[in-house]
């Protein structure tokens, strides 16, 4: 997804009024208070001129600032219809224009909407009059987006005007603009030619040479409708006007009319390139060059021009064209009676050729129109990861899907980006369903895990790198594939091998710059090095993510559930809460995986902020879902000592599955809530061997916050028993060691009871073997304001010594970082050797250290 998909420009582009165009000066007079105006309205029927009108008064007037959007039925869908407002206001966002797109692209659940048109209308620039005229509005009755454009409207600047083109009155709420007399209406009888005007036009406009009594009976069989003006003036070049008085305009029925009076008298070329170019929605002689290269275009256009046949200029530099709604809905009907293979071969030429052009737009147009889904699902693999792209990945009907193993695998993953469990858990049926026997459907199989609570936690085999990169599928699919594996091999424990994989998928975003893959990767690998103590680098990852939340709304939720978890480690409860509030704000009331990772955070922040009461209200409604029936996920609640008091028989049930579920993955969170469920249940012995076990795996792999909570539950288990002091003591020492350098906060705040007393039993020991940091850290911990936590920016005893140092006093401690000598730091700041032997003494004394090595280590920390 790599190719930049263009905006239809010529959507965009004012439709150049044909020459000599008539001045509809009583109108103009009329248009003349479009300013004073928050909406237009141009009511009338197919050929009325309206497009004329509008664009001949800006032309005339000079109107500046002029936005004009040229609507199909391909703008009813909300997303699309957004993209293109965007697109023509975008110049009006000021610096902001890049990032409002970005953050927009990044925007898959509707509900997003409302905070993106709220910030549309607070970006948009004050200082000019921008006019934005949308053609064809009666092309727009989705029920849904026409709330949105109700909401634009009453919040749109002072500056901005609306102009509707429409063949209906829109179904938009206009009420409130009518009574601020901000509404004008200009409807049929108004768009309607005098008599004047009509002879004007075909005289002058269209240089009609006919007798004034021909013109005369042609102005009034048209009744004032400019299109029927026309259709008379194209049928009687060649013919009297006997066969005029049969046109009764009133009735609109055109078809025959103009197949007799107008079509038949075509020659067979000219009716074959306007049928089989009616289903183009735009055209120049490049095109058609490709499309219809039997065909001399430019002799072509001109013999088509010269009868008037009803098309439209839109660019007169770049020679783009497209027929009026009249001559193109008339010209469908004759294709569509076409063989079918020969529309779907017409359909797949404009398509490749619309590919080529780098125009997906209109190429997915024409695929659509044959049901070609799997060119379809073809091309979207190829788009970028727009809400545009989306929108037409919606598209494909499901039973689709299988025939691209790719596509259908990206079509749940996008599903589940937008936080849609249901569709997820259709979709997930589907391929499970048909798609088994696929190579690759092991690599997707599991992928519930993205949004049930029923998937199989068994050691199951996990795929291989090299298995998963020999399996024919694209770049993508494989990243969000590896993400997946990952998880599972990080609810084995399996730390570094889960990032590894995480590693690869992260290749790929930086490769194909999909933000969904990167934050996937980001927020997984921040998961597992949150479980390993490793949170300094969960704090580099979450700045990383941060950006990409800006611009991606349904991600915001996991973003916040997942950096108070991080806060909840450190005890910074106030932050903790913060993100909670953020991620609730944000949360979708039909996302349950996302519910139960907030409801889970929650309980735990009440527990640690000491609201027992909230604790067991939240863990009581959360150990009534199904979710936790399943022990991966109980064994997070069952963790809290109070929810294990209240409901042992709980801990019992627990402890009884996790023994005899001898294929269940090795969880070290669920290994150390099974040791203290043996310890509680007396089985003590037991218990104190599991626990060895587990401190010692840890310390294999490295993981400091196992270690530390392991040494903790084992010097409470010795504390309560008799154990040996030292025992105790040196657990606690490597404790504190593995915690302090990420400020691992949590574990010494759970077992507070235990760690307050090993502190004030051993105070005077601890005091020697502690560095002042590492006696402070624990201290402040310990002291914390039981609802509040510890403050981020806790600033401990040695951290305010050091800001005591000299400006000389910091040199030679600079000196001493790159392990220079006293007499080469002598020389480097020129002073005498006794000085800086007294420097460094005055370090030694205000840093709390008594050599070098430490001194260095506490401006590190």
């Amino acid at each position: 997804m790599e190719v930049n998909i263009p905006i239809l420009s010529v959507k965009l582009k004012m439709p150049q009024p044909r020459k000599n165009y008539i001045i509809r000066h009583s109108l103009f007079e009329q248009l003349n208070h479009l300013k004073d105006c928050k909406v237009v309205i141009v009511k009338a029927g197919a050929g009325s001129g309206k497009t004329t009108l509008l664009s001949s008064f800006v032309i005339e007037t000079g109107l500046e600032h002029v936005r004009w959007i040229s609507l199909d039925e391909n703008a009813n869908q909300t997303f699309v219809f957004w993209n293109y407002m965007i697109e023509s206001v975008k110049d009006y966002l000021e610096d902001s224009k890049t990032d409002f797109q970005n953050f927009f692209d990044g925007n898959m659940q509707k509900e997003n909407l409302w905070k993106i048109l709220s910030l549309l209308v607070n970006k948009l620039s004050m200082e000019k009059e921008i006019v934005l005229v949308l053609d064809d509005f009666h092309m727009i009755s989705d029920e849904f987006l026409i709330s949105t454009i109700n909401f634009f409207v009453e919040n749109m600047p002072e500056n901005m005007h609306l102009v509707l083109l429409t063949r209906e009155m829109p179904e938009i709420y206009l009420g409130e603009v009518a009574i601020e007399d901000k509404l004008m209406v200009i409807d049929e009888d108004d768009v309607r030619l005098s008599e004047k005007e009509s002879r004007e036009f075909l005289v002058d406009t269209l240089k009609l040479k006919k007798e004034q009594g021909i013109i005369t009976s042609m102005i009034e069989i048209s009744e004032g409708w400019i299109g029927g003006l026309q259709l008379l003036a194209i049928s009687s070049r060649d013919r009297n006007v006997q066969t005029m008085a049969s046109f009764k305009v009133s009735n609109r029925v055109l078809n025959d009319y103009i197949t007799k009076e107008i079509f038949e008298f075509l020659s067979e070329e000219e009716q074959g390139f306007l049928t089989e170019t009616s289903i183009l929605r735009y055209f120049n002689q490049k095109i058609c060059g490709k499309y219809k290269p039997e065909i001399d275009f430019i002799p072509m256009m001109e013999a088509i021009l010269q009868k008037n046949l009803f098309v439209i200029n839109i660019d007169e530099v770049a020679g783009l064209y497209r027929y009026h709604a009249i001559m193109a809905e008339y010209l469908n009907g004759i294709f569509e009676k076409l063989d079918q293979e020969k529309k779907i071969e017409l359909h797949n030429l404009a398509a490749s050729i619309y590919e080529q052009l780098g125009d997906f737009e209109e190429c997915l147009y024409h695929l659509f129109q044959i049901k070609d889904y799997e060119k379809i699902m073809k091309l979207i693999l190829k788009m970028p990861q727009t809400v545009l792209t989306f929108s037409y990945l919606m598209k494909v009907p499901m039973e689709e899907i299988s025939k691209n193993t790719d596509f259908a695998y990206q079509y749940f993953f996008y599903y589940y980006s937008s936080m849609d469990e249901e569709a997820c858990e259709r979709i997930y049926g589907f391929i499970t369903a048909n798609m088994k026997e696929d190579e690759t459907f092991e690599a997707f199989n599991r992928s519930d895990m993205f949004f049930s609570a029923r998937w199989d936690f068994s050691n199951s085999n996990i795929l291989s790198l090299e298995q998963i990169n020999k399996l024919p599928l694209n770049s993508i699919t494989t990243a969000f594939l590896l993400i997946k594996e990952a998880y599972f091999l990080y609810a084995d424990s399996k730390f570094q091998q889960a990032i590894d994989y995480l590693n690869c998928a992260g290749e790929v975003y930086k490769k194909t710059g999909n933000i969904y893959i990167g934050f996937f990767v980001l927020s997984e690998k921040a998961q597992i090095l949150e479980d390993m103590g490793e949170l300094s680098k969960c704090v580099d990852l979450y700045k990383e993510m941060e950006p990409m939340v800006s611009q991606i709304k349904s991600l915001a939720c996991s973003y916040y559930i997942g950096i108070a978890g991080l806060f909840i480690r450190q005890l910074f409860l106030d932050k903790a809460f913060e993100m909670l509030e953020n991620a609730r704000k944000c949360m979708k009331s039909d996302a349950n995986s996302i519910d139960r990772a907030y409801q889970y955070t929650l309980a735990e922040y009440y527990y640690l902020s000491g609201d027992d009461i909230m604790t067991e209200k939240l863990l009581l409604d959360v150990m009534g879902q199904e979710a936790f029936q399943n022990i991966y996920y109980s064994g997070k609640l069952l963790r809290y000592p109070i929810y294990r008091g209240q409901h042992s028989e709980l801990a019992k049930q627990f402890a009884t599955m996790y023994a005899a579920s001898d294929d269940f993955i090795e969880n070290m969170d669920c290994d150390l809530l099974y040791t203290s469920i043996q310890y509680e249940l007396g089985n003590k012995e037991k218990a104190m061997d599991l626990v060895e076990v587990l401190i010692a795996k840890a310390r294999k792999i490295q993981n400091k916050l196992k270690i530390v909570e392991g040494d903790l539950l084992k010097a409470r288990m010795l504390l309560e028993n008799q154990g040996n002091i030292r025992d105790i003591q040196n657990l606690f020492l490597e404790a504190v060691s593995y915690a302090i350098d990420d400020r691992i906060a949590n574990p010494f705040w759970f077992e507070r009871k235990t760690a307050n007393k090993i502190m004030l039993d051993l105070k005077t020991e601890l005091k020697k073997e502690l560095t002042d940091e590492e006696f402070e850290f624990v201290s402040c911990v310990l002291s914390a304001d039981p609802k509040h936590g510890m403050k981020e920016n806790t600033r401990y005893e040695h951290e305010k010594k050091r800001d005591d140092l000299t400006e000389r006093e910091k040199e030679v401690l600079h000196e001493l970082s790159y392990g220079s000598t006293n007499i080469q730091i002598a020389e480097k700041l020129c002073v005498s050797l006794a000085t800086v032997k007294t420097h460094i003494n005055n370090i030694y004394g205000k840093l709390g250290v008594n050599n070098r090595v430490a001194a260095v280590n506490k401006i590190r920390t």
